[in-house]
């Protein structure tokens, strides 16, 4: 009897041995495109070196985190978000939207809102411009608006805010064509990255020092690492430490060192998902 009792001991000793060291994977899910400098490279492939600063970022936190191990999957951006709902990929980075927490947990304050101070990283952007464009957008009045022409690398959206502005939109085959107008001239304005975390960048492809960025920014974007409802809520004690570890990571400072490596306009995107 004693013999018996001594073995189930032991086999209930060895079990939660093999709990408490057992990895638990975790399953990213990140675009199949180029958005520098977070992502880097397209297609399937995961590169091994210099992925982006969001890749990078997770890898440190991989090897810092016992009991993880992060695996990584790249598809269209759409197949990640349905992948999440389905239970088919464990994590994305994604902005916050309505309607996302119904099948996205988000990190959140005691309000049930997104947790900015746990978010994966912190964009702002501002329009760009040269002096005359910018002494005019800030002594412009609500009554009398005059008409500003903005130019925009063709696929990005303007902003919510920016929508209720008086702006023509000239649309440009990239960002570099779009700065090359504003420095001649042709138009008004353009909008650029220009605050990471909470450091003032400048990554402007020209050197006009005429040109330059109008703050505060007139957007702010938090993007967030979410993880579906199944893995929170069978790693709940995990999920939080993740979000707890990433605040101990400096995002900021390794995304401006991939920033000053991705200058390039076809390279440079900053995104809002």
């Amino acid at each position: 009897m004693k013999s018996s009792l001594h073995a189930f001991i032991l086999v209930s000793l060895f079990i939660f041995s093999l709990q408490l060291f057992a990895n638990t994977e975790l399953r990213f899910c990140y675009e199949d495109k180029n958005v520098a400098p977070m992502f880097l490279g397209a297609g399937q492939e995961i590169p091994l070196n210099d992925p982006g600063a969001s890749i990078e970022l997770l890898r440190q936190l991989d090897k810092k985190l016992d009991g993880l191990t992060i695996s990584y999957q790249r598809k269209p951006w759409q197949r990640c978000l349905n992948d999440l709902k389905n239970n088919n990929v464990d994590a994305v980075i994604a902005s916050y939207r309505k309607g996302r927490e119904s099948f996205a947990v988000f990190p959140s304050t005691s309000n049930k809102t997104p947790d900015p101070s746990r978010a994966f990283n912190q964009f702002s952007s501002c329009l760009v411009g040269g002096y005359k464009f910018r002494d005019k957008w800030r002594t412009r009045e609500i009554f009398q608006r005059r008409a500003f022409t903005l130019a925009l690398p063709n696929g990005y959206g303007l902003s919510k805010i920016l929508e209720q502005e008086p702006f023509f939109i000239h649309y440009t085959h990239s960002r570099d064509k779009a700065f090359e107008l504003v420095d001649k001239g042709v138009v008004d304005a353009t909008v650029e990255l220009c605050k990471i975390g909470n450091i003032e960048i400048t990554n402007f492809p020209h050197t006009n020092k005429d040109v330059q960025a109008i703050y505060p920014p007139y957007e702010l974007r938090h993007g967030y690492l979410v993880f579906s409802r199944q893995f929170y809520q069978q790693n709940k004690k995990l999920s939080l430490s993740i979000w707890q570890k990433l605040t101990s990571l400096d995002s900021s400072k390794l995304l401006i060192d991939y920033l000053t490596h991705t200058r390039e306009s076809q390279s440079l995107t900053v995104s809002n998902r």
